[in-house]
């Protein structure tokens, strides 16, 4: 069975001949590569090159088409201003969109011209070219990028002072997303996972999630699985409170965080392939060996079914490549062993 069919497999519930193992694992892949994060920020060609060769040296079965977090990417398109760095992802230096007035210098993109856009495209292409196992890319949710582009702490201040603020700038988030997902399935991605972060049990309460993140989140999800791509979802941190809410967006799967327990996960998601969740602390800092326990460890809180290996959160720079090797390793030898 091949990667594709692996993958494709765990998201139905079908059988498989091992257990699928996909890190969210990208800038982490410049280590390996002898790289900084920063000096391929620009460069497509050498994000290409980082991937493919962990992937090679893995041999897991996904790779996510991306450097930066994709919030970040769409942001600093629009015109956010960057903070960069050598070994961690850039961040947003300051708020892009502070009055209702700001939302009219934002109508539209042009995913062909805009910003760095081009580059993720590409390399969506490029790697759909040089590597046979399913390529996966990120999306911010609308309520995430909404939080960036205004601040995350203004944010919540509009849930209680200014909602019809807030809605506007959710309904502007969404429509950039969106043009955002389909070039991206245009190019041939094979499944986008929508992040959000904002929307995280650990910020927001479950009554808000459902109010102001929910709707917009199940209308992308239905919109992007309309126009062919398998579609996930990732929120970080405690999300069991709202992992029923995840599941009714409709979302093929869900990577949930290390917060949550793998049997809550299942109980509360049991017809939606679960992704996770080794803590991406322990990938950084753990031995090989206690990552193969802890990937027991999960594979046998979840099980065989539904269900995909992977790491909690996005991998931190610096992890032993050795670490994800584990990850492969495990599942191989818990195949022999069925």
């Amino acid at each position: 069975m091949d990667s594709k069919s692996r993958f494709l497999n765990a998201l139905s519930f079908k059988e498989v001949d091992r257990i699928p193992v996909i890190p969210q694992l990208t800038y982490a892949a410049a280590k390996w590569s002898d790289m900084n994060i920063d000096e391929a920020l620009n460069n497509g060609g050498k994000q290409l090159k980082a991937l493919l060769y962990a992937q090679e040296e893995c041999g897991y079965d996904g790779i996510y088409a991306g450097w930066e977090g994709s919030f970040v990417l769409l942001s600093s398109t629009l015109g956010s201003k960057l903070q960069v760095f050598k070994d961690k992802p850039p961040n947003v230096h300051k708020p892009l969109i502070n009055s209702k007035e700001d939302l009219k210098k934002i109508q539209t993109l042009n995913p062909k011209k805009d910003g760095r856009i081009p580059i993720n495209l590409k390399l969506i292409k490029e790697l759909k070219k040089k590597s046979e196992v399913p390529i996966l890319s990120y999306l911010p949710a609308p309520f995430t990028l909404s939080g960036l582009l205004h601040s995350t702490e203004k944010l919540m201040l509009l849930i209680y002072m200014d909602m019809d603020f807030l809605n506007q700038l959710v309904d502007l988030c969404f429509n950039l997303i969106y043009i955002f997902g389909k070039a991206k399935i245009e190019a041939g991605v094979d499944a986008i996972t929508i992040a959000d972060p904002t929307g995280s049990s650990d910020m927001i309460s479950p009554k808000h999630f459902e109010e102001l993140s929910f709707p917009s989140l199940k209308e992308l999800i239905t919109k992007l699985k309309k126009d062919g791509a398998k579609v996930g979802l990732h929120i970080c941190g405690n999300t069991r409170p709202i992992l029923h809410l995840m599941a009714d967006t409709g979302a093929d799967y869900l990577e949930v965080d290390q917060a949550v327990d793998l049997k809550d996960a299942r109980m509360e998601a049991e017809k939606t392939c679960i992704f996770g969740n080794i803590g991406t602390s322990e990938l950084l800092s753990e031995s090989k060996e206690n990552i193969i326990e802890l990937s027991k460890n999960c594979i046998e809180k979840i099980g065989d079914k539904g269900y995909i290996l992977s790491s909690g959160c996005e991998v931190p720079y610096g992890t032993p490549i050795e670490n994800i090797q584990a990850m492969v390793e495990t599942v191989i030898k818990h195949k022999k062993a069925l």
